[in-house]
């Protein structure tokens, strides 16, 4: 539910829990809309020649600014993939000379260690949502010879910036150089600064510490450009939790686990994963009344919460 209403000229609303968990609207005018849309397909060269392979939901900012936009825009057609599977893909590749495979890191990895890369038709191979490690870049090049290309953007402006080289990247930071028409700086606490014709018209509900408006837009990213003009990522400040390129607000896990009404009290929280691709990890901490199984507790909780928001590791207090 919008917390405000939209102003005059809106024509989209994306919903996000940006970096802070906490859920809001953003608007988006219809100029907004189509400069993301033009400012992707003549950077990464999408035509009509070339099919999107749509395997990330095209729900999330990410899916609708690569998959969608192009196509009701130029006309780039879309072969929707019905899961993400391995063999699935592989039999989508057969059907195609080339595709531009827009995906996250956990599904680079599972594609290649089934080994389903070599010789696939991949004209652009495109990752983000997460970050993308260094070790599965360069096995993938190497045993493939395909080179998967660092992708950045955000909800409130669209894409940001691409990795336009041809060999593996070699800082885990780097997350390419600015698109054309977008122009970076280090804002305040290092945050970046992004100017756009992309940049939505604001939020629905506004912090102390939000900049969006005018074509400006203060994200929540700290990082820095170097000599060459590398756009470079090192930290983000807010509470989300980041699962595979999922953002899952802290705050809505708390209250969909107490809405059971089988805890006294809990906490949630993200904790490092040792799977690179995978990012962080859902923890909770919990305390139960003496009548209540922590079995019990996470059938409830199953019940209440996506399958990507339940914790996976629970600690009893």
């Amino acid at each position: 539910v919008l917390k405000c209403p939209p102003p005059p000229g809106t024509r989209l609303v994306k919903y996000t829990p940006g970096a802070t968990g906490i859920p809001r609207g953003i608007f988006l005018d219809s100029a907004q809309v189509e400069a993301d849309g033009d400012r992707l397909c003549a950077a990464m060269h999408l035509t009509p020649d070339v099919p999107n392979l749509a395997v990330i939901s095209l729900a999330h900012s990410y899916g609708f600014s690569n998959v969608v936009l192009p196509l009701i825009l130029h006309g780039v057609p879309v072969h929707l993939a019905p899961v993400p599977f391995p063999r699935a893909i592989e039999e989508i590749f057969k059907q195609h000379p080339a595709l531009v495979v827009p995906a996250v890191p956990s599904m680079w990895r599972a594609w290649h260690r089934a080994g389903i890369l070599k010789g696939a038709p991949v004209s652009l191979a495109l990752s983000a949502g997460a970050p993308l490690a260094l070790a599965l870049e360069s096995e993938v090049y190497e045993s493939s010879g395909l080179k998967i290309r660092n992708f950045y953007g955000a909800s409130e402006c669209g894409g940001i910036s691409l990795d336009l080289t041809d060999t593996p990247r070699a800082s885990a930071t780097d997350v390419g150089t600015p698109l054309p028409g977008v122009s970076v700086s280090i804002g305040k606490d290092g945050r970046l600064l992004v100017r756009s014709t992309s940049v939505a018209t604001g939020y629905d509900s506004s912090r102390d510490d939000d900049l969006l408006e005018n074509g400006c837009y203060l994200t929540r990213d700290a990082g820095y450009l170097d000599a060459a003009g590398t756009l470079h990522l090192t930290g983000t400040l807010g509470d989300a939790i980041n699962v595979a390129g999922r953002k899952v607000s802290p705050a809505k896990v708390e209250a969909a686990i107490l809405s059971t009404g089988l805890v006294k009290r809990l906490k949630v929280y993200g904790t490092p994963s040792s799977d690179a691709e995978r990012c962080e990890e859902i923890s909770v901490d919990v305390e139960l009344d003496a009548s209540i199984t922590l079995d019990a507790l996470k059938s409830a909780a199953s019940a209440v919460l996506r399958n990507w928001e339940m914790p996976r590791h629970w600690h009893l207090r």
